[in-house]
């Protein structure tokens, strides 16, 4: 559909296994400022994330769809005459998208269900025209020549209104960094060498790759935005507070060193490690890469790249220069303090190479070390970048069940969960959004025994969404407004091992009024007085 009047928007996007990322940029063409906007579409899929720019009410309508309402937000709230800004979230994929690619609006709207948006002038307009300005989205994403050619727009620098670009060089339409912002004045020197000797553009492909390591270690998928509002709490940035789209750029840079780094296992990490893997990921096979990841990575992790198809997103990612578009020296150049000898930028160095990609902690405008850097001990360095994979103080130890996920566990114990009163230990966590939540599921096996065809149940006054993962849910109202909840293993987590630990979890609106709560937690999920049980 063609937008009309003069507030005019595109959807564009990516498509990832079991997901997607839809941006909606929102275009002011007219000569009046706008103080306001909102829009209502009803979709298959699942908003399973906080949106950037907006905020978003949802209703679950009778015919398996969602009627969203989304209204602008903070920095996304106002749109001054003949500019732009575009909105965005996560999603769950309630109708199969395909597990790459670029997002249309024809496979994020149900059909012909678009409601007319209501966009309001400023105040100084509003006096002279009452008339609400119609939005219709249209259907092609918007896309730049040097995007479709494979690279971002250089030309782009702070303060400026950005638009959404993709690279197409890695199998599908990634969002390219400096489609908010570049910043090579900070770092001049590298801007025409650093997309060489294999060498590539940092884009969204790297969330992928993040979100899986988060996955594998029990942990839910993050935002950018999310990740980028980590790396400002903990002052790894040059200035103290994000401005425009320094959310995205910031997030997606510390989301690709994350990837980079967090497989590896404590006690096979030096820094060689990512010469090495890097090296070998720009100019020889994937069949290497993935013998070194299996060979110094996590336990498990390789595998769990070849059964999720993420072995190419993974290897993608670690091809991504850390320098490219200048982020690294522009936005996320970190003063904090690593151990009284270094700041968090020498550490960021451990993924910068030398001209001839044989030594890490390169400083990128001389090849020479980054001196600093050498004197940080091994083990602050990896914490530091499991720091970014589990969003915590990047100071302290992190994903220490990783060291491997049975190991922390006694599987003879049998400790009991002070939930279930079982050997089967279910911990409960999730994110609030308008009108719902998404609840993740760590579910522990602490027998010494596999577990097959585990289930629990509960009471709840929450309705269940109808998206689940690793889980087959089935509810039953009971009156009074509650429902029992019955939930059990299926698919990837039908079995626990003894000692294994996976995430799973559930959508579901809520049936109770949970705005002020930060998180979910089991007194929120479980109604008062009732008990989780195994079934």
């Amino acid at each position: 559909m063609a937008s009309t009047n003069s507030l005019q928007t595109s959807i564009s996007g990516d498509r990832w296994w079991g997901g997607f990322t839809a941006e909606i940029t929102l275009t002011n063409t007219s000569t009046q400022d706008l103080a306001s906007w909102s829009f209502s579409f009803d979709s298959p899929h699942l908003i399973d994330s906080a949106p950037w720019g907006a905020e978003v009410s949802a209703v679950l309508l009778d015919n398996g769809l969602t009627r969203y309402t989304l209204t602008g937000k903070d920095w996304g709230e106002q749109i001054p005459a003949g500019e732009a800004v575009t909105i965005g979230f996560n999603g769950t994929q309630g109708a199969d998208l395909g597990n790459e690619g670029e997002l249309s609006a024809a496979m994020l709207f149900a059909s012909d269900t678009m409601e007319a948006v209501m966009s309001q002038a400023s105040e100084e307009s509003a006096e002279s025209s009452n008339k609400p300005i119609e939005l219709v989205v249209e259907s092609s994403p918007m896309t730049s020549p040097m995007a479709e050619n494979g690279m971002g727009d250089h030309g782009m620098h702070q303060g400026q209104t950005m638009q959404s670009s993709t690279v197409s060089g890695t199998g599908g339409g990634f969002t390219d960094i400096n489609s908010w912002g570049s910043f090579h004045s900070s770092n001049n020197n590298s801007e025409h060498n650093e997309l060489v000797g294999g060498r590539t553009a940092i884009t969204t492909e790297a969330l992928l790759a993040y979100n899986g390591l988060r996955d594998f270690a029990g942990l839910a998928p993050s935002s950018i935005e999310a990740v980028g509002s980590w790396a400002f709490e903990n002052g790894l940035t040059n200035n103290s507070q994000p401005g425009v789209n320094d959310l995205q750029g910031v997030g997606l840079w510390f989301a690709m060193q994350g990837a980079k780094v967090g497989w590896i296992a404590d006690g096979s990490y030096v820094p060689q490690i990512l010469a090495d893997i890097q090296r070998t990921a720009r100019l020889s096979s994937s069949g290497e890469v993935m013998q070194m990841i299996e060979q110094l990575g996590h336990e498990g992790f390789a595998d769990y790249l070849k059964t999720n198809q993420l072995e190419e997103h993974f290897i993608n990612t670690l091809k991504m220069e850390p320098h490219y578009g200048g982020w690294m020296h522009g936005r996320t150049h970190g003063f904090r303090d690593i151990e009284g000898v270094a700041i968090a930028h020498d550490i960021h160095h451990l993924t910068v190479l030398g001209w001839d990609q044989s030594e890490p902690f390169m400083n990128d405008t001389f090849d020479w070390p980054q001196w600093p850097a050498l004197n940080v001990s091994d083990n602050t360095v990896i914490n530091y970048y499991q720091g970014i994979v589990a969003l915590e103080n990047p100071l302290s130890e992190n994903l220490e069940n990783l060291s491997g996920a049975t190991a922390s566990l006694d599987p003879g114990a049998g400790k009991p969960d002070p939930l279930t009163g079982s050997p089967l230990e279910i911990q409960v966590s999730g994110d609030l959004w308008e009108g719902g939540f998404t609840a993740s599921l760590n579910v522990i096996n602490q027998s010494n025994q596999s577990l097959n065809d585990w289930g629990v149940s509960f009471i709840s006054e929450h309705h269940f969404y109808g998206e689940s993962w690793g889980v087959d849910v089935s509810t039953q109202e009971i009156g009074n407004g509650l429902y029992r909840y019955e939930i059990q293993g299926a698919d990837w987590a039908q079995t626990l091992s003894a000692g294994q630990a996976m995430t799973v979890g559930f959508n579901a609106l809520s049936g109770e009024d949970l705005s002020g709560e930060v998180s979910l937690r089991p007194e929120l999920l479980i109604a008062p007085g009732t008990e989780l049980m195994l079934l």
